[in-house]
């Protein structure tokens, strides 16, 4: 199984490695970390020789054991001779000679450079750590680059002098990737988030995790048991924890007394209001880090350490202290109260306690709400009342975004029999599946709608809503029918439900390319009417605005949104960052659509329930390609591809397609990028505006460097067809490029010129620089420098941080006005003159430099920035900058973009 979470642990260990000078390294990191599969990472990264030390904690009894299993280890004929002489004097040298003799011994070893792993450093005996801790002090000479891992370094041990990595807990979303890579299939995703959180980003933990809940558990069908039973690791862990205070406790044993009681009092509840807590005792356990204060609120910092003080007490002490905290908190913390009672009441009231979670999930406490809903789930009946109170939670979640803990009770709850409550189900429900990326089927609404019933008013609400996810997904007739029900359901429905199907009107008029005039929408998008509409209704009307080519509206109406602040609910916020970011990247303003998608992901709340949503991985995999980490951005549209869920969505399958194509052709694997763009044609076909997908200019220009020239002639065809039936300005300078690219040779300088001159400067500088760079490729050789050059300029201005340009044919390209019905395979072609395919060879420009620049210049290419190096090599930020400079001024780079491109 592939390291998840670790890789920038894993790059500054194994920048040891190409650092010219011998360097130690101490990692740290609490049981279950995965120290040893970080080294393993280490060991399978680096390109130097590595020698693994394991420790075997029953030696620690034996003095030197550690020592002579590390000369062992580096096998080398003098090494046993070593070891006798160092068995031999253990008991007559004192410690400093001892230690000069152990360095000695090492620096007459003629080893290669050697990177040695040491794991568990801190289970061997006492005499080789103090030995080996003197070693990798002064390494210098003995070819060694040692790295060793350890639990704790205590101040007073022979490690403190050492450079220490910690290995932290798993970030939110990195702990729950984790957790869906260990998973069984049928996992409920939402269950999966729970345990990422509740293992406190340990990935041992999580792991022991499965090995102990059921499938039921697993797939969401039985509630989970809140805080989780403890495993191996978890009591290692509170046992380190403990170690600490009960330490302290010796030196003042009445108040360290008092705060461990108050601490296992505070681990009998996920969240508690400080009033009526010793505020001494809680400010010494904030002081040791082991209950975080937010607010009026505290909560035991670590939930493995709350589990393992939970569990350690009885059932019969665990109620007792319910009751006492039970009947402390009723007026002070009545949703504490509530969940005391719940473990003590006979009948417990799980209305209550689910309308406690719901206030918690608004003050922005889910872990306490989930604590809360799966006791719940655990004490409950089931009845109508209870699903009721439920279904509020899950809204409630479903506003802040938490999208994977809404689905997981959703799962939990069954249909209404009240028709209102329904309503209220599918509408949580459907938002959810579109948001998460997932297929809404709505068959619930096949169901005629009587206009005489209760529900009618909220169902009228609910076909507009699902009209707008039909039409988000190209799905227009479907929309066009709902929207039409609705208008039947005319005298019921809401001033809501009406603003709603009006937004939704616009975007099937954009997607169709017959979106009105500004002027013609909503008093001409007057700052007063726009204020009025509702946060859905907004973000409709700017995504159909950006489909429609009007950035620069879409801009401002995106903005009202998020200027709303706290009267916005996340779910909103988090839509308009989104949209916003995909406004700028259509717009071909590659620098602000990375600030968009930088200000969406730092924004967003709990990232880590989207990772599997198609629009996060439209977002993450543009980033990618505008940095010039081709490889990486394919590697996550593929990974999306992969879902059976996207492959439903045939919009959002025809997006991913057309994307991995664009990429794949600006990268020169221009087969690879002619299936993809086919395949995105394919899906796509029936959508008639060429604007929305936009792939036909890539798919011509594919066809064109293959030498498939009657199918883009063809293409360029379609493509007229659509654009004249709905024109655009995207349109227009797409189609005047691709018939440059296909003129014979009677046209072909008029068709040029008329593609260069067409662009006024406000016009897309990404589709410029797409222009210079095709037509560079059919080009002569005296036009391409200048084509090229031009081509490079124009990416840089659009904020794309690699220049990309497209090859240049050979003479095997096919010459124009020739039949080729035959259809040629990939044709190798030389770079074009003045763009980074020109740049001299990489291994000529490394000899330039030092061993540290080159270290500095794999970073760069890998797309680290400046604070990433500075933190990888142990560097300042402000060293990083001057390597730089002195890299561009050896090689004559340019810009950052221009060392990429001399290297790639």
């Amino acid at each position: 199984m592939a390291l998840t979470g670790r890789r920038l642990e894993v790059d500054r260990i194994a920048t040891l490695a190409v650092l010219p000078r011998e360097s130690a390294m101490v990692v740290v990191g609490d049981p279950g970390s995965g120290r040893s599969s970080v080294l393993d990472a280490v060991a399978d990264r680096v390109s130097l020789p590595v020698v693994r030390v394991g420790v075997n904690g029953s030696e620690s009894r034996w003095p030197l054991a550690g020592v002579t299993s590390l000369f062992t280890a580096l096998d080398d004929p003098r090494a046993t001779a070593h070891i006798a002489h160092l068995l031999q004097a253990g008991g007559a040298t004192s410690g400093l000679a001892a230690a000069h003799d152990f360095l000695e011994a090492v620096q007459t070893l003629t080893l290669p450079p050697t990177v040695v792993l040491i794991d568990d450093l801190d289970r061997m005996d006492r005499e080789s750590q103090e030995l080996i801790a003197f070693l990798a002090g002064r390494l210098a000479g003995t070819a060694l680059r040692l790295v060793a891992t350890v639990r704790t370094v205590p101040s007073d041990g022979p490690l403190t002098a050492l450079p220490v990595l910690r290995l932290e807990p798993l970030a939110a979303d990195v702990s729950l990737a984790l957790a869906r890579s260990m998973a069984p299939e049928g996992a409920n995703d939402g269950v999966l988030a729970i345990l990422a959180a509740a293992t406190g980003g340990n990935p041992g933990a999580l792991r022991e995790q499965f090995d102990m809940l059921s499938t039921a558990q697993l797939t969401g069908t039985e509630p989970l048991v809140l805080p989780l039973r403890p495993t191996a690791t978890t009591e290692a862990i509170a046992a380190l924890t403990l170690d600490v205070v009960e330490g302290a406790a010796d030196t003042d044993t009445d108040d360290a007394g008092r705060g461990l009681d108050v601490l296992a009092r505070l681990s009998l509840v996920p969240v508690a209001r400080t009033t009526g807590w010793d505020r001494d005792a809680v400010d010494d356990l904030v002081d040791a880090g082991l209950v975080v204060v937010r607010g009026q609120t505290v909560t035991v910092r670590d939930p493995l350490l709350r589990s393992a003080l939970y569990w350690r007490m009885s059932a019969r002490t665990r109620r007792t202290l319910h009751r006492e905290l039970a009947a402390a908190s009723a007026e002070a913390d009545p949703r504490a109260a509530a969940w005391h009672r719940s473990f003590v009441d006979d009948v417990p009231d799980v209305v209550a306690l689910l309308d406690a979670a719901a206030g918690y999930v608004a003050d922005g406490a889910p872990h306490a709400a989930v604590a809360l809903a799966e006791r719940a789930l655990h004490v409950g009946s089931g009845g109508e009342d209870e699903r009721t109170a439920l279904l509020a939670v899950t809204e409630a979640l479903f506003a802040q975004r938490q999208l994977g803990l809404a689905a997981r009770y959703l799962t939990a709850m069954r249909p209404f029999r009240r028709g209102s409550d329904e309503v209220r189900r599918l509408r949580v429900l459907y938002s959810v599946q579109y948001l998460r990326g997932e297929t809404v089927h709505a068959d619930e609404l096949l169901v005629p709608v009587d206009a005489e019933a209760p529900e009618a008013p909220a169902t009228a609400g609910l076909l507009a809503m699902v009209a707008s996810f039909r039409a988000e997904t190209w799905d227009l007739e479907q929309a066009r029918d709902l929207l039409a029900r609705v208008e039947q359901l005319g005298p019921v429905i809401t001033p809501h439900t009406a603003e709603i199907a009006g937004a939704v009107q616009c975007l099937v008029a954009a997607l169709d390319g017959s979106l009105p005039a500004d002027t013609e929408l909503y008093d001409g998008l007057s700052t007063a009417r726009l204020m009025a509409m509702s946060d859905p209704a907004l973000l409709l009307v700017a995504h159909a605005l950006s489909l429609a080519e009007r950035y620069r509206s879409a801009r401002r109406v995106f903005a009202l949104v998020v200027a709303r602040g706290q009267d916005t609910e996340a779910v909103w916020v988090e839509g308009a960052r989104y949209l916003s970011a995909e406004n700028e990247l259509r717009s071909g303003n590659f620098r602000q659509a990375l600030r968009a998608i930088d200000a969406w992901e730092a924004g967003s709340a709990l990232s880590a329930q989207r990772l599997r949503e198609p629009s996060r991985a439209v977002a993450v995999a543009w980033r990618h390609f505008a940095e010039g980490r081709s490889l990486e951005a394919l590697e996550v549209v593929d990974r999306c591809l992969a879902l059976r869920s996207t492959v439903l969505l045939w919009g959002t399958t025809a997006r991913l397609h057309a994307l991995r194509g664009r990429v794949l052709l600006l990268d020169g694997r221009v087969d690879e990028a002619v299936t993809a763009l086919e395949a995105a044609d394919a899906v796509g076909r029936s959508l008639r505006n060429p604007t929305v997908l936009r792939h036909l200019g890539d798919l011509v220009e594919g066809y064109v460097r293959l030498g498939r020239i009657d199918d883009a002639r063809n293409a360029t065809a379609r493509l007229a067809a659509d654009h004249h039936a709905r024109p655009s300005r995207w349109g227009a300078l797409v189609l005047a490029r691709s018939l440059a690219l296909v003129a014979d040779d009677a046209t072909r300088e008029t068709a040029r010129r008329r593609a260069l001159e067409l662009f006024q400067p406000h016009d897309s500088q990404y589709e410029r620089a797409r222009t210079f760079a095709a037509l560079s490729a059919v080009g002569t050789d005296a036009e391409r420098p200048r084509l090229g050059a031009a081509a490079a300029a124009a990416y840089e201005a659009a904020g794309l941080r690699r220049p990309l340009a497209t090859p240049a044919p050979t003479a095997a390209m096919p010459a124009f006005g020739v039949p080729t019905s035959l259809r040629s395979g990939p044709v190798l072609s030389a770079p074009v003159p003045g763009s980074p395919r020109s740049a001299p060879d990489a291994s000529v420009v490394l000899t330039q430099l030092t061993a540290e620049e080159r270290a500095v210049v794999q970073k760069v290419t890998e797309g680290y920035r400046n604070r990433e190096i500075a933190s990888s090599l142990f560097m300042s930020q402000r060293t990083v900058e001057l390597r730089l400079t002195q890299i561009y001024r050896k090689v004559g780079a340019r810009s950052r973009s221009h060392l990429v491109a001399l290297l790639t």
